[in-house]
């Protein structure tokens, strides 16, 4: 079973109630990783030893209630095959987040942003890519955690730049502009050695980035008109 809906302990104990099955695979997030860092292996975090608290999704913060979801998985149900798949920002060009899709927007119309990242390295994986990586999984002879993400990070100025390069838009970025979603984020890469190892190798991030950025700009530009 591949359950893309567990944000918290009490998601994995009713999940686990319900539904019997030989493997269970839970989409869980490099938030877990406190902090992230250049190379983050999944040894990082250890949801085994961690105090278990039973919660609610609105309880704690995302990443406490992802890190809690894994206590549960990994404390409670010992008997089950369970495997907790570590994938960082999801995106595509359906992503109902919008995340991506605020810098170019901000940057295209002239709407102020507040960033306090620009140079930091991050990690991201397409939405298909995540999916395929879960089904991936289905029939491995593996059991634990692994991390999911595509190859190589971006910063958050090459992205405006590249976006600027494109339009001739010079992002503006003020203290006082909106709020960016990926603030707080710090240099980090996502290790990806034990995919690798069981035969999946994940797509390079400049593969397919920079076509859903020219996407976002040819609606963007198009709604701006």
């Amino acid at each position: 079973m591949i359950d893309k809906l567990g944000y918290c302990s009490n998601d994995i104990k009713y999940m686990m109630e319900a539904v019997s099955s030989g493997k269970y695979i839970h989409m869980s997030s490099t938030a877990v990783y406190q902090p992230k860092v250049i190379d983050t292996r999944e040894e990082l975090f250890d949801g085994l030893h961690k105090e278990l608290v039973w919660c609610n999704r609105s309880d704690f913060p995302y990443d406490e209630i992802k890190r809690q979801a894994e206590c549960a998985l990994w404390q409670e149900y010992r008997d089950r095959k369970r495997i907790a798949v570590r994938s960082p920002f999801v995106t595509s060009k359906d992503d109902y987040t919008k995340r991506l899709l605020f810098y170019i927007e901000h940057a295209i119309k002239g709407m102020p942003m507040h960033i306090d990242n620009l140079d930091s390295r991050m990690s991201l994986i397409h939405a298909k890519e995540a999916g395929e990586f879960l089904a991936y999984l289905v029939d491995k002879d593996f059991e634990g955690a692994i991390n999911g993400c595509s190859d190589n990070t971006v910063s958050i100025r090459e992205i405006l730049d590249y976006v600027e390069t494109k339009t001739g838009k010079k992002p503006i970025i003020s203290s006082s502009g909106e709020t960016a979603p990926y603030n707080g984020e710090q240099d980090y890469s996502i290790n990806t050695d034990k995919a690798k190892k069981l035969g999946y190798l994940f797509s390079n991030l400049n593969d397919w980035l920079w076509d859903l950025v020219d996407y976002y700009v040819d609606i963007t530009s198009m709604n701006a008109r």
